[in-house]
């Protein structure tokens, strides 16, 4: 990185030392100049051609030959480079080009004045001077060589040749000489400003790029940040959920055993009350509604047990596709005379390490569910299919990594849920039912047998448009076992 106060050129030539930015250097300065040098190219063209008028009256004598060199040498190599300077390839003969035309107008004049008498001889040396205000339009150190060498080429013409008088010649030579060095202060000073300014836009443009390098690079960390952050957030909710359900599942544990030796007791005593009462007898009707409260409080204990995962989980090589269709016979049980359930799975076996017992638990609590949704009935619609991840897929109770999994989906046609109903079915004892009608253990049990089964339970929800439950089980290959 430059500034332009730390230029690292050669003091000389004035190229730059690093040839990668010599290269830039040339390619700007081109782009940049390319006009001008046209423009000058066509000037140079045109006056030299219009000082034929003035060979006509100074040196009329070698008319003939000044005007071969003016309209059969000189300006047609000008006119030639002119147009060349639209070529493609005019970028690498820049400086060679304009090196050619300007030593050969400077010749030009050189020999017109060779061939003339006095004082045409010597008259003829202000078109030189004219000549090197075209030269400087040259870089520093092509112009310098070809100012010197029109200036040694101009004395020793009028030393052997041109037989000019000594003090014109003096004169001459030190005009010449003065203007020449006046021209090539004029020439660096203007190209080390051209080059520093160079420098000083290209370390701008490259500051401009780091900083927008910079800033791409801080928006994505910014990003990655903010990710970090959700990710850390959603991970607390995670761990927050997971303590709160093991301390219901410590307390559900506590409990289940004893509560369940009463209601062994209850049930046992309430059958053997109805076993002895008459049908007609009007108490016949509280018996079987003590046995009933007594089996929802026994259906209460098994779903705390499962909570817990005090039931042993027991997989075993299965196809879920069996699975469902055994559950055929008992679904329509469970959903009720106003629920008809739809079957269909899907062709390809889904073969995966299952506890079939937990999940004909799942599929009842599915139902139940289904049912209690549409209380004026409707259909509830079980399918399975094979689902193929090949990326990561962010579900209701966590990502789901790539795989193969059994996808198990249940759609009722029930009244849905609201926002507020989907972001909490899976706490513990949440329910929308009715007091006398839910536990609200079923879906946390639900979620609980699906991650025995390193899976995940997935479900979309509108009120008034039903609601979709789906449970993915990972695959595996029966040649592993």
């Amino acid at each position: 990185m430059y500034t332009r106060k730390d230029v690292p050129y050669n003091t000389a030539t004035l190229s730059f030392l690093d040839s990668e930015l010599e290269t830039a250097f040339r390619a700007d300065y081109f782009e940049k100049n390319i006009r001008t040098i046209r423009r000058y190219l066509l000037l140079g063209f045109l006056l030299y051609g219009l000082f034929g008028v003035h060979d006509y009256w100074i040196i009329p004598e070698i008319l003939p030959q000044a005007l071969s060199i003016r309209f059969l040498l000189v300006c047609p190599l000008l006119l030639g480079i002119f147009f060349f300077s639209y070529s493609k390839n005019f970028f690498q003969a820049l400086q060679p080009s304009l090196f050619l035309a300007g030593f050969a107008a400077g010749a030009g004049i050189v020999a017109i004045g060779v061939q003339a008498s006095a004082p045409g001889n010597y008259l003829y040396f202000t078109g030189l001077l004219l000549c090197l205000l075209f030269f400087f339009r040259l870089r520093f150190f092509p112009a310098s060589i070809l100012s010197w060498s029109i200036f040694f080429l101009y004395e020793a013409a009028a030393v052997i040749t041109m037989k000019i008088p000594t003090p014109q010649l003096i004169s001459n030579s030190l005009v010449f000489f003065s203007f020449l060095i006046t021209g090539m202060l004029t020439c660096y000073s203007l190209e080390r400003y051209y080059r520093s300014d160079f420098l000083l836009r290209r370390t701008i443009q490259l500051r401009n790029l780091e900083i927008s390098a910079s800033n791409r690079a801080l928006e994505q960390e910014m990003l990655s940040h903010k990710q970090a952050v959700t990710e850390k957030i959603r991970l607390q909710a995670q761990l927050s959920r997971a303590g709160k359900m093991e301390a219901l599942g410590q307390l559900a544990g506590g409990i289940a055993h004893e509560f369940t030796n009463i209601l062994t007791a209850v049930i046992g005593y309430a059958n053997y009350l109805q076993m002895k009462m008459d049908k007609a007898d009007p108490l016949n009707s509280y018996t079987g509604k003590i046995i009933t409260s007594a089996n929802r409080a026994a259906r209460l204990t098994n779903d705390l047990l499962a909570f817990k995962r005090k039931k042993k989980f027991e997989p075993r090589i299965t196809n879920l596709n069996e699975i469902i269709l055994k559950a055929e016979d008992f679904l329509p049980l469970i959903a009720g005379r106003k629920v008809r359930v739809s079957i269909t799975i899907c062709e390809s076996p889904l073969i995966a390490l299952a506890d079939e017992v937990l999940l004909e638990q799942v599929l009842v609590n599915l139902a139940a569910n289904a049912r209690d949704a549409m209380p004026d009935g409707g259909v509830l619609t079980i399918t399975t299919d094979l689902v193929d991840m090949n990326r990561e897929f962010t579900l209701a109770t966590g990502t789901a990594q790539p795989g193969r999994y059994g996808r198990i989906s249940a759609t009722d046609m029930g009244i849905g849920m609201t926002d507020s109903t989907r972001g909490s079915i899976f706490e513990p004892f949440f329910t929308t039912k009715e007091l006398e009608k839910g536990t609200g253990l079923g879906l946390t049990m639900i979620q609980g047998v699906v991650r025995q089964h390193n899976g995940f339970i997935d479900f979309s929800s509108r009120v008034g448009s039903g609601t979709t439950f789906r449970i993915l089980i990972p695959l595996v290959n029966e040649e592993n076992f």
